[in-house]
């Protein structure tokens, strides 16, 4: 509507309805065979709506200002060419190609793949915003094209394959060859993972190595006893060494000691992120690795030696290990050597993330323990036996510091019953997130958490899990927070007050029969009624 018209009033009382109302989600409009005013909102803004004297002035300047009521123009039956040229001074309201290209790639960020398709028919405008690459970010082959040669080929042949950027090569039903790989190679990727599902005995170790080489991300997961993909890797890296675009670099499960090392610090020497997950080297390749590799450069190294096999020489991870970022131990280290680690990471750290499953810790001095725990931002532990009660509550107490940089957090197995309330409740709010599994916690402890929630805190996430966890956060298996022990004494107002504040929530809600939820009516009730006004 034009605003100098006498229906600049609408926008006023409309104003009021949002801003003093908080009902946001509405839409009037005047049915023309009936002559009554139709309103579109949810069931919480149609009451507040119902109950103002706004209703009644928007309804009235609507039916009653007769001219004005002319100038509406309905697109129900005309096209919105049609209704522009009837009237052109509604162009701005109708026509969004009008909007800055910026404003519609920042809407355009929050669609997935399938939605950009089809805007990419909208028209030139659209199609020519939609068409950035930085949207199409992780778009990645379509899981029908692995069922069926045909399916294969017929996405290949359509323009929308030009987009891909992601790409997986594991479980198909066909198997690949060059001729597969040559429409690989016309792609612009920026990630390739390659996992040991695929079947790659036809295609040749040039033509891969040139489409991993083309990649900014490569991620290569192998079965250490069959070495499947040994040759090919000798290739990737050699090649590396030459040219390539290959920015960060993960091995999973690989074997790596027939690579000779020159070729693997050649290769490693331009990486800004390396990852190597329990993979088998030799010390000679890890010195060689560490001596070309950028100072800067993030590493994570993932070692299990819970199975007794010897697959990295831990000992010399004394010489490597200030330089690491990122590091996972499942097992039991050598004598001492859980104290070596302690002591150089207490005096120089670099890491984001530690994990250590299945570590005996007690003959770790509490404070040293708390101090390595919060110099990292993400910390996943499980202790083979109890930590002590003064290694808990001098971790905990370290995380309420100002100099703490922990922020997000996950425990399992662990009596955190021994830790006091207060202290176990100002230490979680503090962190981003914080979740465990089979820890034990008091009722008392689980009240002064979601008392403190309520009022403020830093939680983005709360939670717990089950089943074997993995490094990566979001590889958790994640149960709603409903599930956790004692949330059902939490006072209703103030459980709905806490779990408002947090970023994200999770209720399982008994989504399985084994795993009840613990809430009461009244509970989720409060929080969803919570969940209409500031959240």
């Amino acid at each position: 509507m034009n605003n100098n018209s006498s229906y600049g009033g609408l926008h006023v009382e409309a104003r009021i309805l949002v801003e003093e109302h908080q009902t946001p989600l509405l839409c009037f409009y005047l049915d023309k065979e009936s002559n009554e005013m139709k309103l579109i909102a949810d069931s919480e803004s149609q009451r507040k709506v119902k109950e103002s004297e706004q209703f009644e002035k928007l309804e009235f300047m609507l039916k009653c200002t007769l001219n004005e009521k002319k100038k509406l123009t309905f697109y129900d039956d005309c096209t919105l060419d049609q209704c522009n040229q009837q009237d052109p001074i509604l162009l701005p309201l109708v026509c969004y190609d009008r909007l800055p290209t910026e404003i519609l790639k920042a809407v355009f960020e929050f669609l997935g793949p399938e939605d950009l398709k089809t805007l990419l028919l909208v028209s030139k405008t659209w199609k020519s915003v939609a068409d950035n690459p930085l949207l199409w970010t992780g778009f990645g082959l379509p899981r029908k094209c692995r069922n069926s040669k045909e399916l294969f080929q017929e996405f290949f042949e359509g323009s929308l394959s030009l987009k891909l950027q992601y790409l997986e090569l594991g479980q198909f039903d066909f198997k690949f060859d060059d001729h597969y790989f040559e429409r690989f190679m016309a792609l612009s990727l920026s990630c390739i993972k390659i996992t040991t599902d695929i079947d790659l005995s036809n295609v040749s170790n040039e033509l891969l190595a040139t489409l991993v080489n083309n990649c900014k991300v490569c991620s290569i997961s192998d079965d250490r006893s069959q070495n499947k993909f040994g040759a090919h890797l000798e290739v990737i890296l050699k090649k590396m060494s030459m040219e390539t675009k290959i920015k960060s670099l993960q091995l999973e499960h690989m074997k790596l000691t027939s690579i000779p090392p020159d070729v693997l610090s050649e290769a490693c020497k331009n990486l800004t992120s390396i990852s190597f997950d329990y993979v088998e080297i030799s010390s000679d390749q890890i010195k060689a690795i560490f001596k070309s590799l950028k100072m800067d450069a993030n590493v994570l190294i993932k070692i299990d030696e819970s199975d007794g096999i010897n697959t990295f020489d831990i000992e010399r991870l004394d010489s490597i290990f200030d330089r690491l970022t990122g590091f996972s131990f499942y097992g039991e280290p050598l004598d001492g050597q859980l104290r070596r680690w302690m002591d150089i990471l207490d005096n120089s750290c670099k890491l984001k993330n530690l994990e250590l499953l299945e570590v005996d810790v007690r003959q770790i001095p509490p404070q040293l323990l708390a101090r390595v725990m919060t110099k990292v931002e993400r910390l996943n532990l499980s202790f083979s036996e109890g930590a002590s009660p003064q290694q808990l509550k001098e971790v905990f107490k370290r995380i309420v510091k100002s100099d703490s940089k922990v922020k997000h957090i996950e425990l399992d197995s662990m009596n955190l019953r021994l830790i006091s309330p207060e202290l176990f409740a100002e230490a979680v709010n503090k962190l981003e997130s914080f979740y465990y599994g089979s820890c034990k916690v008091s009722e008392s402890q689980v009240l002064e958490m979601f008392r403190i929630m309520s009022l403020g805190t830093n939680l983005k996430k709360l939670g717990t899990y089950y089943g074997d966890k993995e490094y990566e956060e979001t590889s958790l298996e994640t149960m709603g927070m409903d599930k956790m022990e004692h949330i059902e004494l939490v006072e209703p107002e103030i459980l709905a007050k806490a779990v408002n504040n947090l970023e994200s929530l999770q209720l399982d809600l008994g989504a399985s029969f084994e795993d009840k939820s613990r809430l009461t009516l009244t509970q989720l009730l409060a929080i969803v009624k919570q969940l209409n006004s500031k959240t």
